[in-house]
């Protein structure tokens, strides 16, 4: 069994002590942190993610898988990080209001530091007026809003709303993105992008502002 698939099934069954040590050893290997991102830990939640669909998963079972994927993104975090890099621009990122989730939002938000963007992570369950509230703070360029819930998606469509009587539509750029989130949803409210995963949005992200061209 290669690296990346015990990586996949400790992470599937929760074994926290393991996942650490397989990490490691996978950054040992020589393996680049995007390759252990998608092909083990994106594989490893679409295992939990059918078990749950089964009901061979229940909540503390996704809960402790949650938290090897915390742990591995962690170590990863640091190998991806890019130290005195020039920002690219500055970032506002959040999980909409209603919904707790945070692991795609994470993955997301480290690759675009990895690329030189600085990002403002405001957590999960975040209302949108606290969005307008972040991005006039920090003069943000991009703003990033995360959902995994087909009900929580409503709550992006009222961001992008806010935002635009705010009078700041078209200020600052918006990249939508999530397990139940499509381009023609992102067209349908106005969004300035989509990011189908975590490379795709930090493409998109230079795209909408222009940076980090050769």
């Amino acid at each position: 069994m290669t690296l990346l698939r015990q990586l996949e099934c400790a992470i599937v069954k929760g074994k926290i002590k393991k996942v650490t040590a397989l990490t490691e050893k996978c950054l040992q290997a020589g393996l680049a942190p995007s390759n252990i991102i998608e092909q083990g830990i994106l594989k490893a939640m679409e295992g939990v993610g059918e078990r749950w669909k089964t009901y061979e998963y229940f909540i503390p079972n996704i809960l402790v898988s949650a938290m090897a994927t915390k742990l591995c993104l962690n170590i990863l975090y640091h190998s991806l990080k890019i130290p005195g890099s020039l920002r690219l621009g500055r970032v506002v990122a959040g999980t909409v209001e209603g919904d707790i989730h945070d692991i795609g939002k994470n993955i997301v938000a480290m690759f675009m530091e990895a690329a030189g963007f600085e990002v403002i992570d405001l957590g999960v369950d975040v209302p949108p007026e606290n969005f307008i509230k972040a991005v006039k703070k920090e003069k943000a360029d991009l703003l990033l809003l995360s959902c995994l819930y087909t009900v929580t998606m409503h709550a992006m469509e009222d961001t992008i709303i806010a935002l635009r009587e705010a009078g700041l539509k078209g200020k600052v750029k918006t990249i939508i993105g999530g397990a139940p989130v499509t381009q023609t949803f992102a067209d349908s409210i106005a969004a300035d992008g989509f990011g189908l995963d975590a490379m795709e949005g930090v493409r998109k992200a230079k795209e909408l502002l222009c940076v980090g061209k050769k």
